[in-house]
């Protein structure tokens, strides 16, 4: 999945690996520091393209981050979600269970 990260310094992008109904685990070009407060903007990407679905916004806290690479140009973090509703869980179940092999997505994704 495509991300979308705001934090107090800043915006960009990552993608995901590693998601679960409690994280992520994220690359990026960013630095992110251990126990941040971020906010992580999730898209479905279908085939390289963006589906319609809409994005689910989740606050999360950085549990650790590193660097991917000897360059400091990629680096990894793991995010924790917290405070999920209802409707954004439901959303996140749905999405692992298309990820998993489920087949096609059942879209649009509504929250």
């Amino acid at each position: 999945m495509s991300a979308e990260i705001r934090s107090a310094r800043s915006v960009f992008t990552a993608t995901t690996r590693d998601l679960s109904e409690g994280g992520a685990g994220l690359n990026c070009d960013r630095v992110l520091e251990a126990g941040e407060e971020v906010t992580v903007g999730l898209f479905l990407v279908l085939d390289d393209v963006e589906a319609d679905a809409p994005p689910l916004w989740v606050k999360a806290r950085v549990a650790w981050a590193r660097p991917l690479d000897g360059a400091g140009q990629r680096y990894a973090a793991g995010v924790r979600f917290e405070a999920m509703n209802d409707a954004q869980l439901a959303w996140l179940r749905q999405v692992l269970r298309e990820i998993r092999g489920a087949g096609e997505p059942s879209i649009p994704i509504s929250i």
